[in-house]
């Protein structure tokens, strides 16, 4: 039987790769890392080198992703997410000496990775990341589980549940895209509808959607609304990153597109909706001090 053989770049130069396009900074890439800048200039010129084009556009300081870019950071961070968070769901410490936390990709990757370290340190014992897909919610009934991320209310008293951040949205996109339609974006939202937007596909769940966004800018969405589907929030704002047109930008979400300069703002402030994202203690876990701790951690580094 022969083996099949895959081929894929280093590890290490993935992560160096998925480090500078997330911060849009070698230098960042290299504290976060805890590496020289050298050392991650290297590696991406070797991973370029090795896919035969070119990844980054230097400008001014910065690097910033081209095409090629864009399309094989996508697939890097979902996959490098993918593998902590079943490296973290294998793990072998005893139930009782680990916290365990359910949640979507989405709020992993984008929400409790970023403050993960931190989260760990408050915690002082491992803890284990399980993710789930909304549309099999049923994880309450896992008897392993001690905290829930959700958007919905699950019926636990008040001092079982904090917000991790109040649903807070505003319109982003690519600085490319905003320069090109710098005219149109000048004239407010009632012009925007003309744009593309992109949106999420998957059964809503009690987050905005874009006609609750122009409602409560007193604008209805047309019809013909030029949109473009999504049935996963960060392939979404890899769209956006892309320069494939407008998306809606959770405060708590965003923040590191926002930092590297992968996403622009557009307009002058955020639009608050009072669909919060929740942390859920489980039957299980309301009497254990880890996961007293880490719901406190929460409310008190709500966003």
């Amino acid at each position: 039987m022969r083996l099949r053989k895959r081929w894929i770049p280093s590890t290490s130069a993935l992560l160096a790769f998925e480090s500078a396009a997330r911060n849009g900074h070698f230098s960042r890439a290299a504290e976060e890392l805890n590496t020289s800048q050298s050392a991650i200039s290297r590696h991406i010129a070797g991973l370029e080198d090795q896919l035969g084009t070119k990844l980054f556009e230097r400008k001014a300081g910065k690097s910033a992703l081209n095409g090629a870019g864009e399309r094989l950071f996508r697939s890097v961070a979902l996959g490098l997410e993918t593998i902590q968070a079943a490296a973290l769901e294998v793990s072998n410490a005893p139930d009782d000496e680990q916290l365990v936390i359910a949640c979507t990709h989405e709020i992993s990757h984008l929400y409790l990775m970023p403050r993960f370290d931190a989260l760990q340190k408050t915690a002082g014992q491992p803890i284990r990341i399980m993710t789930f897909d909304y549309d099999n919610f049923d994880v309450l009934a896992d008897p392993r589980i001690d905290m829930v991320f959700s958007y919905q209310d699950l019926g636990s008293p008040p001092e079982h549940q904090a917000v991790a951040f109040s649903e807070a949205v505003i319109p982003v996109c690519a600085p490319s895209f905003a320069k090109v339609h710098k005219a149109t974006l000048r004239q407010g939202p009632g012009a925007w509808r003309s744009l593309p937007q992109l949106e999420l596909t998957k059964s809503n769940r009690g987050w905005a959607t874009w006609e609750d966004w122009f409602a409560a800018n007193g604008l209805s969405r047309p019809a013909d609304a030029h949109h473009l589907g999504f049935d996963n929030y960060v392939y979404l704002l890899e769209a956006a990153a892309g320069g494939g047109g407008l998306a809606l930008g959770w405060r708590g979400l965003i923040e590191s597109y926002l930092d590297a300069g992968r996403l622009v703002a557009v307009g002058d402030q955020f639009e608050e909706f009072n669909r919060p994202l929740l942390a859920v203690l489980t039957e299980r876990a309301q009497d254990r001090s880890i996961a007293r701790t880490c719901l406190t951690f929460v409310r008190e580094n709500s966003v």
